[in-house]
């Protein structure tokens, strides 16, 4: 990678590197080679990690009245490979990858190379700077996700789950009742109950649909 691109780089994520080898290693993809030394796969190890971390201290500061399901919602939702390819998309940085010139034609594993980068690029500041300046790295790229996590809604069918865990340590019961309609059109009825619950039943045009939609009646009954 020549200097004038590692520079450009550097003024992007706005860190400069004491060592360059390792934002240089950060971009270098597992198709180019294959050893583990040469390529961003340990950064991204590690970067994954220090992601996880930082983002989960900051979201026990955002939501103090929050369940442990709703930060694990929360969480999962800011640090999956496709909001990890997103950051990488919004700073542009795909186009320093190196990539085999078959990788390059391969569209359908893109947002896990990115998401990949992405991590890879968070375990390298961590290992050149230390955690404090990873940290800021993070929450500094994360800023507008982490605002619009407040609206991450837990679903119906999860927080029944979560709710019958832990109040009685057992999964709720779902039952297929039926399965009408046309084929193209098919109308789906399921049944659930917890320990102590009514049975409510859900209709929808999957399975899914009418689980949730059984799971929903069984919450409002009980106001969860």
């Amino acid at each position: 990678m020549e200097e004038n691109v590692v520079k450009k780089i550097e003024k992007i994520l706005e860190v400069k590197f004491s060592n360059k080898d390792f934002l240089q290693k950060a971009f270098i993809h597992k198709s180019i080679s294959k050893l583990s030394n040469a390529n961003n796969e340990r950064l991204e190890f590690v970067g994954d990690r220090v992601l996880g971390l930082t983002l989960s201290n900051e979201l026990l500061k955002l939501y103090p009245n929050d369940t442990e399901g709703d930060l694990d919602k929360k969480l999962a939702s800011l640090v999956n490979k496709q909001a990890c390819a997103e950051v990488i998309e919004d700073y542009k940085l795909g186009k320093f990858l190196v990539l085999s010139s078959s990788q390059k034609k391969n569209k359908v594993g893109h947002k896990k190379i990115y998401g990949d980068l992405c991590e890879s690029l968070i375990g390298a500041v961590f290992i050149d700077q230390g955690y404090e300046v990873a940290n800021k790295f993070v929450l500094r790229l994360w800023k507008k996700k982490l605002k619009k996590s407040e609206n991450i809604n837990i679903d119906a069918k999860t927080k029944l789950q979560e709710y019958s865990l832990k109040k009685y340590k057992t999964l709720p019961i779902y039952k297929n009742l039926s399965n009408d309609g046309p084929s193209h059109k098919p109308i789906f009825k399921v049944s659930v109950k917890i320990t102590d619950s009514k049975v409510f039943i859900g209709e929808g045009l999957s399975k899914k649909k009418a689980e949730q939609s059984a799971a929903l009646q069984l919450i409002s009954s009980i106001k969860i």
